[in-house]
């Protein structure tokens, strides 16, 4: 299942919108049963054990507070989330988006899950990661996502099911280790 579709020079621009606390745009629309705000969402993952998020940088690089962690600690207090010092727009702060927060409280009630980046790290310039509206995922049910993993159909299913607009994993360039989710801004 691949799915991939364009993200033009708006997630640059939406990179440095400002961020407020409670975070909830029209843009986002509903993101399930019940739209709830990228804050309350992020308190949600934070108290809910399905989602580890990841505290370091896997590619060693050194910044704690553009870890998938700390992104959602942030947006948990209602500021925007840290984007990385070598990323391809440099250190700044973005709203992290209210349908993939309610997506990763989903995937996380469903299977337990390894989240490694949200929008810090580096990545393509266009990236929906710096727009705050993408997550990848590197393990699922306490295993390492690979072309064999019983469970990387399944999460990717429920991204697509859950409004992601990109999802890549194994078998797409750059990819084969993780799981990547996209929504769009």
């Amino acid at each position: 299942m691949r799915k991939r579709t364009t993200l033009a020079a708006a997630v640059l621009a939406a990179a440095t919108v400002p961020v407020a606390a409670g975070i909830s745009t029209a843009a986002d629309g509903p993101a399930g049963p019940a739209a709830a705000s990228a804050q309350e969402s992020a308190k949600e993952v934070l108290a809910d054990g399905g989602t580890t998020l990841l505290d370091s940088h896997v590619s060693g690089n050194e910044d704690p507070g553009s870890t998938a962690k700390q992104n959602v600690l942030d947006t948990s207090r209602g500021e925007g989330a840290r984007t990385s010092p070598w990323s391809d727009v440099g250190v700044t702060r973005v709203g992290l988006s209210a349908k993939m927060m309610a997506g990763l409280v989903s995937i996380g009630k469903d299977h337990p899950i390894r989240v490694t980046t949200i929008a810090g790290g580096d990545h393509s310039s266009n990236s929906y990661h710096y727009a705050g509206t993408a997550v990848d995922i590197d393990r699922i049910d306490g295993s390492a996502v690979d072309a064999n993993h019983p469970k990387v159909g399944a999460v990717k299913a429920a991204c697509e099911r859950l409004g992601a607009v990109e999802i890549l994993g194994p078998g797409d360039p750059a990819h084969d280790g993780h799981v990547h989710c996209a929504w769009s801004s």
